[in-house]
């Protein structure tokens, strides 16, 4: 629990110091986009690669097939409740896209994998890492279209898919990676979390703080983001045999906060930034109570 809340104490300082950088005008509008760039199609790359490779995990390869389908199923049945939730709240045709996506998405990466490791320790981090290969295929592809309006087919195959696919290959079929090249990976991967909270911050910086507490669809939004989908996928995996971790780490993961690639996305591709950080840090403030929860209650 204390772990849980460390974290995201962790992240909301990262958020804070993006906002203070725009208002400070140390980081500009040209400045935030650098910085998504850089992200999404370098860091977080290495990332992903380092986080499976490094993991140290004894999973078998049944484990690592069970483990992505699960994550497939996890986010189909997210979008299936965002299909149905989202019209009942009647956003503007223009912030539909971003509603579905937060809904079908949250902080798996950022949020989710320290989380995960925090809790539930053992194979906990593997998992998670591989629960991303299916999140970021969905973010680089139906998440740009829902996001911007936009599909373009070769941004499916980005970096930061290639390289999970990759790493998660390189571990089934057991090739040794030079351990120069891990450690190379996880520097570079170590700014991701960093990066990504100032953009938020920065974005976060550019509206009034009043507006952030106006958007009233947030409220039964982040119900339904923190709590509703987590007692759903417990309530189903409550029928099936798996892993205690690998359960525990789904029903964590489909509990997270927000989804911070869609602020950055947004930036790069055009969307509603401002309600994708405002849809960030609001579900991002109430994890604070949620997830310790979930935490104590469901994983004792």
């Amino acid at each position: 629990m204390s772990a849980a809340l460390h974290q995201i104490a962790v992240i909301f300082i990262g958020i804070l110091a993006g906002f203070v950088c725009r208002k400070g005008k140390v980081l500009s509008e040209e400045g935030t986009a650098t910085v998504s760039n850089i992200v999404v199609k370098i860091i977080l790359p290495f990332y992903l690669f380092s986080a499976i490779l490094n993991s140290g995990s004894a999973v078998d390869p049944k484990g690592v097939l069970l483990t992505l389908g699960l994550s497939f199923g996890m986010f189909l049945l997210s979008g299936l409740v965002a299909l149905v939730i989202v019209p009942l709240l009647r956003p503007p045709a223009g912030d539909r896209g971003v509603y579905l996506f937060e809904t079908m998405c949250g902080n798996v990466t950022y949020i989710g994998i320290p989380v995960c490791a925090a809790v539930l320790g053992g194979n906990a981090a593997f998992y998670g890492s591989l629960l991303n290969i299916p999140y970021n295929l969905l973010c680089f592809s139906l998440g740009i279209w829902l996001l911007a309006g936009k599909l373009p087919l070769k941004k499916i195959l980005n970096p930061a898919f290639l390289s999970g696919v990759a790493a998660a290959i390189l571990y089934l079929l057991r090739v040794p990676v030079p351990s120069v090249l891990l450690d190379g990976c996880a520097f570079i991967g170590q700014a991701t979390s960093p990066c990504a909270m100032l953009v938020i911050g920065s974005v976060l910086g550019s509206v009034s703080f009043k507006e952030i507490f106006t958007e009233w669809r947030a409220i039964p939004y982040v119900l339904i983001r923190l709590v509703g989908l987590g007692a759903l996928m417990a309530l189903l995996l409550s029928f099936i045999d798996v892993d205690p971790v690998l359960k525990g780490v789904v029903i964590l993961m489909a509990s997270m906060p927000a989804a911070t690639n869609s602020t950055m996305l947004c930036t790069i591709y055009g969307g509603n930034r401002a309600l994708s950080a405002k849809l960030i840090f609001l579900s991002t403030a109430l994890s604070i109570v949620t997830i310790p929860l979930w935490a104590a209650v469901y994983f004792g």
